[in-house]
C-alpha cells in the first residue's frame, strides 16, 4: 500500500484546502437561510419558474425551497455541492495516471519493482479515499452548521448523510472517467476535458428532458437524473444515486487497467 499512501500524502495539502473551502461554503450558504425562511414571495417566484430552471437548481413543486429540505436541496445538493465534489475528484483522477505521466513521476515510480497493474489499482483506490474523505468533511460541516439556522427541522439525518455520499459518488464517477481517460492517453488535459464534457452534456440532457415531454426519455442518459431525481432529505433514501455511479466507476477502473497495461508510456 505504499503507492496508495504516497499518493494520499502528495494530495494532502490540496485536500485540506478543499475541505476548508467546502466547510466555508456550507457555513456561509446556511447562514442565509433565515432571510428566506417562510417567505411567500420567493415560494411563488420559484413555483412560476420553468421546469427546466427548477430542475437546474434542484427545486420542485412538492418541496418548497423556503423549507429546510427544499433550501438544502436547492442551494447545496442541487448544483453547487456535486460540482465541487466533481471538480475535486476529476482533479485527483486526472493526475493519478495522466498527470503523473506528463510530469515524469510515473516513469520514475515504474522503474521500481512494481507492476503497472498495482500502480493503477492503488492510485484508483487513493482517488476513492480522497473523494470519500471530502464527503465526510462535507457531511460533518452540514451537520455542524445547519442547527444554528434551523436547517435540520423536518430533515431526515440519515437521508442528509445519504445525500452527501450520493453527491460524493456522483463526483467520484466523473473522477473515475478522468482516471480512465488519463490511463488510456497519458495526458491530464484529455482526462479533464473528457470528464468535464460528460458532466456538462449530462446536465444539458437533464435540463432538455425536463423541458420537453417528447424528449423526457433522455433523462435516463444523464448522470444528473440518477443523482438528483429524488430529494432524499424529505423523500427517503434511494439506491439509484449510488448504484449507477459505482457501476460506472468500476467499469472506468477496468478500462483504465486494460488500456494502461497495453500501451507505451510517453
Amino acid at each position: 500500500m505504499r503507492i496508495f499512501g504516497r499518493f494520499l500524502e502528495d494530495r494532502r495539502r490540496s485536500t485540506v484546502w478543499w475541505s476548508g473551502g467546502v466547510a466555508a461554503y456550507v457555513a456561509v450558504n446556511n447562514a442565509f437561510y433565515p432571510t428566506i425562511k417562510n417567505t411567500a414571495g420567493i415560494e411563488n417566484l420559484v413555483k412560476n419558474l420553468p421546469d427546466t430552471f427548477k430542475t437546474l437548481i434542484g427545486s420542485s413543486d412538492q418541496i418548497l425551497i423556503t423549507s429546510p429540505a427544499g433550501y438544502l436541496q436547492g442551494r447545496v445538493f442541487g448544483l453547487i455541492l456535486p460540482v465541487l465534489l466533481l471538480v475535486f475528484a476529476v482533479g485527483a483522477g486526472a493526475y493519478a495516471i495522466g498527470g503523473s505521466e506528463e510530469d515524469g513521476t510515473l516513469e520514475l515510480l515504474l522503474s521500481n519493482p512494481v507492476t503497472r497493474g498495482r500502480v493503477l489499482i492503488e492510485r484508483f483506490f487513493a482517488v476513492v479515499a480522497l473523494s470519500t474523505s471530502l464527503g465526510i468533511v462535507t457531511a460533518a460541516s452540514i451537520l455542524a452548521f445547519s442547527p444554528p439556522f434551523g436547517l435540520l427541522e423536518g430533515v431526515s439525518i440519515p437521508g442528509l448523510v445519504a445525500a452527501v455520499f450520493a453527491a460524493t459518488a456522483f463526483g467520484l464517477m466523473h473522477g473515475a472517467i478522468a482516471f480512465a481517460a488519463g490511463a488510456w492517453t497519458g495526458h491530464r488535459s484529455v482526462a479533464i476535458a473528457t470528464a468535464t464534457t460528460v458532466a456538462v452534456v449530462g446536465n444539458l440532457l437533464n435540463a432538455v428532458a425536463a423541458a420537453s415531454e417528447s424528449l423526457h426519455i433522455l433523462r435516463f442518459a444523464s448522470p444528473w437524473h440518477w443523482y438528483g431525481g429524488r430529494n432524499m432529505l424529505a423523500q427517503g433514501i434511494a439506491l439509484e444515486p449510488f448504484l449507477v455511479p459505482i457501476a460506472v466507476s468500476v467499469v472506468c477502473a477496468a478500462v483504465g487497467w486494460w488500456s494502461f497495461r497495453r500501451r507505451d508510456l510517453h
